[in-house]
């Protein structure tokens, strides 16, 4: 009889690792307020954006029609009483949220000093202000979901616009002679710095009723968006933008919007007004090559650093599980991908980020202030700011490209190696060289698909780097099991006397095709589960080792013959053992791979955000796969238990036996 049975005892295994993880994870489950942000429907939505569309208008006209409490302008004055009259009316039939109330007073506030004929600019502050708090509790999309391509965007303006708005915008078109009131002219600074990427979008989505400019709803919503950053681009001159670029591209932190919200939402007085004259230049070339706000030339720091503001930018807006995602796809697509790298250059640095990160991450989950989650994103840019000047840039020298290289290829390929390595010894030690193909093609397979994997990810689709972390994290979790269970059955058999006989009488049956397929599956995923983050690791040093890239691949091949030389290490010696004790010894060498591959599913799952990280006072070794917070150390002493009182089980039996 193997322990407890080999099919209960698997049981026993999955079962905990499976409640285990459920418990684990609760914590992030999305607030019911958060579940029924996604529930309101197009309808409200809708409603929402025309009471933001109302309000952007008032926010720029009210000061042309009423100047020193005297109107200016009786139509457009009258336009902005019937305006502030829909914003109450279609915010009454809005769902009821917590900030309802508070709106609906503002928006009262806002009917009565138009009707007083306020100050033009306490006018258009509290409809600005109203407009943000609209997009806030209903949390409306105000960006576009994919950077716009501009590219045939004036041919678009001119198939659609031009006739009006004329060919350079100026609102002197061959249509606009005695419309009224007369088209936009996207050349009028005043104006135009009051308003809006949003805005412009806006007007072009719902249009402005009782004018001829109707809603372009028959439009692509992408080429809604790239009319809007056209012509919010129309008036800037050559002059400003090849300054705004110089600007920018020797320095991308001169600014603070540094994402396509930001450039969606902000004016360009309110840039003017935080950033200063000199950002205007950098806005104005931003917004007529919004690309390169994401352009693949982005450094994998400036792409985490970008990240940490979207992120905080959620989080203001009251939307924390998209603050969540921001986080963690800011880490595993941006910063992982240096770690080897920074940590050569600055190992200390780079842990203090990783546990910065986790920190800011439990700061989301947790639900502190807005003011506490800014704090720690600084203290995050200042980290990230001083691991690009540990890297210098973004080139490695030759010496720091081949420690890379060679502890990126060492510490990936170390675990699977020695699944591989002691399965296949034991194959050979118990006689079964007819099972070594089996283990072979595991491994072999493994490998092959990691390089499609990665073929299919740099060429034909994206795979995010929350998706990595998630396969491996269920494979290493997976691989546990089947590790834990090849352990055990061997240490069942390690107490088996006379292994002459025992193995000639019964390893034919114990060794059954399925149990042969269960190593080649253990093989496989200790292999797959590293093979695809090997190559995003190499893909990102490659980038930055610019110039020592015969470096990197001596680092490479350094860790490769230091693998095989383990290899034949653990052949050699366990060749030597006698079967008995060498079946011991590979049943401890299995269970304690089982328990260590739990650590790093665990750590798996909580990088791509699945299980939350509840940091303990440990000491931490995530090559070993021990890592320093109170899930993973869990799991891992709930199975430390389990075979500790397996082992003492089959001790006992051995001995009643004897």
């Amino acid at each position: 009889m193997v322990f407890m049975t080999s099919r209960s005892g698997l049981q026993l295994i999955c079962g905990i690792m499976l409640l285990t993880a459920a418990s684990f994870s609760l914590p992030v489950m999305a607030a019911p307020e958060q579940a029924a942000a996604g529930m309101f429907g197009s309808q409200v939505n809708s409603t929402a954006r025309a009471v933001i569309h109302m309000l952007d208008y008032v926010s720029v006209d009210y000061p042309g029609a009423v100047s020193d409490g005297k109107v200016l302008n009786d139509v457009e004055y009258q336009e902005q009483l019937e305006f502030s009259v829909q914003v109450k009316e279609q915010l009454g039939k809005l769902p009821e949220n917590p900030e309802k109330d508070a709106l609906l007073r503002r928006a009262d506030m806002l009917w009565s000093k138009i009707d007083a004929r306020s100050a033009a600019t306490e006018v258009s502050a509290l409809a600005n202000t109203l407009r943000g708090n609209v997009i806030t509790a209903y949390r409306i999309v105000v960006s576009p979901g994919k950077t716009p391509d501009l590219k045939g965007a004036a041919a678009l303006y001119a198939s659609q616009c031009a006739s009006c708005h004329g060919a350079e915008g100026k609102g002197d078109g061959v249509a606009a002679a005695g419309m009224e009131p007369a088209p936009a002219n996207f050349h009028d600074a005043g104006r135009m710095a009051q308003r809006s990427v949003y805005g412009l979008y806006n007007t072009i989505s719902l249009g402005v009723e009782g004018t001829p400019m109707t809603a372009y709803s028959q439009l692509s919503e992408e080429h809604r968006w790239a009319l809007a950053f056209y012509v919010a681009s129309l008036a800037a001159s050559k002059e400003l933008l090849d300054r705004g670029e110089a600007t920018y591209t020797g320095s991308s932190k001169a600014v603070s919007f540094a994402n396509l919200r930001d450039l969606a939402m902000l004016t360009e007085n309110e840039i003017r007004e935080h950033e200063g004259e000199a950002a205007i230049a950098v806005f104005a070339w931003l917004k007529k090559n919004p690309e390169r706000l994401t352009s693949g030339a982005e450094s994998p720091l400036a792409f985490t650093a970008r990240h940490l503001d979207e992120s905080v930018t959620a989080y203001r807006a009251g939307n924390v599980v998209e603050a969540q995602r921001l986080a963690v796809t800011g880490y595993l697509e941006g910063f992982e991908l240096v770690e080897a790298s920074l940590n050569t250059a600055n190992g200390d640095l780079r842990k203090t980020i990783e546990d910065q990160m986790t920190a800011y991450r439990n700061l989301l989950r947790s639900g502190v202030p807005v003011s506490e989650v800014e704090a720690h994103a600084g203290l995050l840019h200042t980290l990230l700011d001083s691991a690009a000047s540990s890297m210098e840039g973004s080139h490695l020298s030759a010496t720091a490209a081949l420690v890379s290289s060679f502890f990126i290829i060492v510490r990936e390929g170390l675990e699977s190696l020695l699944v591989v390595a002691v399965i296949l010894t034991f194959l050979i030690r118990a006689e079964r060289r007819d099972a070594l193909p089996y283990v072979h093609f595991g491994w072999i397979s493994a490998l092959a698909l990691g390089g499609v994997t990665w073929f299919a990810a740099s060429y034909l689709i994206s795979i995010s780097g929350a998706s990595r972390e998630i396969t491996e994290g269920l494979a290493a979790l997976a691989a546990s099991v089947i590790l834990l269970y090849v352990g055990f059955w061997l240490h069942d058999k390690a107490h088996a006397g006379r292994w002459r006989e025992f193995v000639g009488k019964h390893l034919e049956h114990a060794l059954s095709r399925g149990t042969l397929w269960a190593l080649a599956g253990v093989s496989f995923l200790a292999v797959y589960r590293e093979a695809f983050e090997t190559v995003l690791f190499y893909q990102a040093l490659w980038q930055q080792a610019e110039g020592a890239e015969s470096a990197v691949l001596s680092g490479l091949g350094l860790g490769c013959a230091v693998l095989a030389l383990m290899g034949w290490l653990i052949f050699r010696f366990g060749s030597r053992l006698p079967v008995g004790p060498f079946f011991a010894w590979s049943s401890v060498m299995l269970v304690a791979l089982g328990i260590m591959f739990a650590g790093h599913g665990v750590a798996g799952l909580q990088e791509a955000g699945w299980l939350p990280t509840d940091p303990v006072s440990f000491f931490q070794m995530p090559a070993l796969g021990v890592y320093a917070n109170r899930q993973a150390l869990l799991l891992q002493g709930i199975l430390l238990a389990l075979v500790v009182v397996i082992f003492m089980r089959n001790r006992t039996r051995k001995t009643a036996v004897s």
